[in-house]
């Protein structure tokens, strides 16, 4: 309702008398003052003003990507507007559109808004109040958007509220992430899928409006165009038809270097541009001149191979299962380096240039090897990616079911130890490369190789069956035996016929006599093995039967002769 002062109105009526019956002026008295014509409704000004305060359609709020567009929205039943006169009349007033689609106004009557864009209902609106109040500005303002009702059609049916600031992106989201979607979820529990891999479409989606008009709903390329048409704005009586897709009977992929690579829906009429937008555009390295299509042949097996360029084939149409691989530019400018820790100059990272940067290379852009450097303990690191790793290790694994080295459990046991246990050790002579200039120990470095240039420990480790495991000082030109002395001797349980030299870098196993022990080498007395006696028994048993049958094959040899 709209309310007007006593002392305002009655300057506006005294400019045009035929009026001074307004029944405005007779309802509600904002001035307070008791009208005496309807004094038994004296305290009418608070009643309203309470009843406004109730109105449910005054503080509802619709989320909004941003200020409306008059010309384009469209003015439908439970509209929530505000009216304004400023002039003789200060006064604000809340309206909402009738379901019959009609403003009404006090004094002015009714207004039909239904269907007319906001531009157009605002212009009527104003237009009619003028000629009531024409000394008065006026202002008519959209103040909520109302909220209705649309329906949805496909795997998913219902009815679901919306308003016409919803586009229909916000309806796909709560139908592919509201997990208490019951036609979905008896869908997912009872279908036999065992050949039906199903998903919402995002790109095939029809809207049927209630004028008969239908428009083709593509989200991808909304993100993409930031059009409308591809993803609107609801009206009452819409109807989404929001189809299953099967990807793998209308699919086209898409690879390379683009952001995010991957099989994306088939809708007809795509084209290059396109189908990179929904990869998210090129990523840095793109080739964009060198990018190729695979198309299968219709009717045989095969494929055809055509290349395209960006620039010049954006038009270029992609059919349904066509497959498009962006190729990356040569980078010779890889992000590599390497780490070089211990005995240099200068220990930390170092670039290197991809198949091109060497050992020595290295050694020399930290400053060279200090004084205290010790070559034969001196290590190369090198790592590889984890998954790859992982994968050849794997790959190994199963290869080895065809090898005829791995006979008994034990082989294979022995070998899952060993392949389990592999090490990220370059193989490289330091002494030979930094003291005899020996360029095949040169070797060509990859990105994130570990270099440590060891200094002389002067230590061996005894450990195994001895009186003290531990370090011992190295002494030049000393055998095993003084090793094993300094550490206590042998242990009670010892296998003295089978001491083992471990060199430190290659980690290879040795007998005494077979090489010198260096310093950081390692000493390994094992630990006797008894042969229970019950083990010992079987196998003279074992024996004893085979000597039987040869003796015995014998002799019916020579009764036969």
């Amino acid at each position: 309702m709209l309310a007007v002062s006593t002392s305002s109105y009655s300057q506006f009526k005294s400019k045009d008398k035929d009026k001074e019956d307004d029944p405005m002026n007779k309802i509600l008295n904002k001035s307070g003052v008791p009208n005496t014509s309807s004094s038994i409704n004296a305290d009418a000004p608070d009643i309203f003003d309470k009843l406004e305060g109730q109105n449910t359609f005054k503080n509802r709020s619709v989320p909004i990507e941003g200020a409306i567009n008059p010309d384009k929205y469209k003015v439908g039943p439970n509209d929530v507007f505000s009216l304004g006169l400023y002039g003789y009349i200060n006064q604000q007033v809340a309206l909402v559109v009738s379901p019959e689609g009609s403003i009404i106004i006090p004094t002015v009557g009714e207004v039909k808004v239904n269907g007319m864009t906001l531009s157009e209902a605002k212009e009527r609106v104003i237009r009619e109040v003028k000629k009531r109040y024409y000394s008065s500005d006026v202002s008519f303002t959209l103040n909520t958007p109302r909220t209705f009702l649309i329906k949805v059609s496909g795997l998913t049916q219902g009815t679901f509220e919306v308003s016409p600031v919803t586009r229909v992106s916000e309806i796909l989201k709560v139908l592919i992430f509201d997990t208490l979607n019951t036609s979905r979820v008896f869908y997912e529990k009872t279908n036999q899928r065992e050949f039906l891999n199903t998903q919402i479409s995002l790109r095939n989606i029809e809207l049927s409006r209630k004028d008969g008009s239908v428009i083709n709903v593509d989200i991808y390329k909304y993100f993409l165009t930031n059009k409308d048409e591809d993803n609107p704005f609801f009206l009452e009586g819409d109807l989404l038809k929001i189809p299953y897709s099967q990807p793998d009977n209308n699919f086209i992929s898409i690879g390379g270097a683009v952001q995010l690579a991957g099989a994306y829906e088939h809708v007809k009429g795509d084209d290059l541009e396109t189908v990179i937008g929904i990869g998210r555009g090129f990523d840095v390295d793109a080739e964009q001149d060198s990018i190729m299509l695979y198309r299968a042949f219709e009717n045989k097996d095969g494929f055809d191979i055509i290349n395209l360029s960006f620039e010049r084939d954006k038009k270029f149409k992609i059919e349904k299962f066509d497959r498009l691989f962006v190729k990356s530019k040569i980078n010779y400018q890889k992000n590599l380096s390497v780490l070089i820790l211990g005995e240099v100059l200068r220990p930390g990272y170092y670039p290197i240039s991809f198949k091109n940067t060497r050992l020595k290379d290295v050694i020399d852009m930290a400053g060279g090897l200090k004084e205290k450097a010790y070559l034969p303990l001196s290590i190369l690191f090198r790592t590889y990616d984890a998954e790859y790793a992982a994968k050849d290790t794997s790959e190994i694994l199963i290869n080895s079911r065809a090898n005829d080295l791995l006979i008994s459990n034990q082989d294979r046991q022995n070998f899952e130890t060993d392949i389990k246990s592999k090490r990220n050790r370059v193989i490289v002579d330091f002494e030979r490369l930094i003291n005899k200039n020996d360029q095949t120990q040169n070797v060509l470095l990859e990105g994130k190789d570990i270099i440590y240039i060891n200094d002389n420990k002067n230590i061996v480790y005894v450990f195994g069956q001895v009186g003290q495991e531990g370090y011992v000082p190295f002494k030049k030109g000393e055998d095993v035996d003084y090793y094993i002395r300094n550490a206590g001797g042998y242990g009670l349980a010892a296998d003295e016929s089978n001491v083992r030299i471990i060199k430190f870098n290659s980690r290879g196993w040795y007998l005494p006599d077979e090489t010198q022990i260096q310093s950081g080498d390692f000493v390994y007395i094992p630990k006797k093995v008894e042969t229970p006696f019950s083990e010992t028994i079987t196998t003279v048993a074992q024996i004893a039967a085979i000597i039987l049958g040869i003796l015995t094959t014998y002799i019916l040899i020579k009764q036969n002769k």
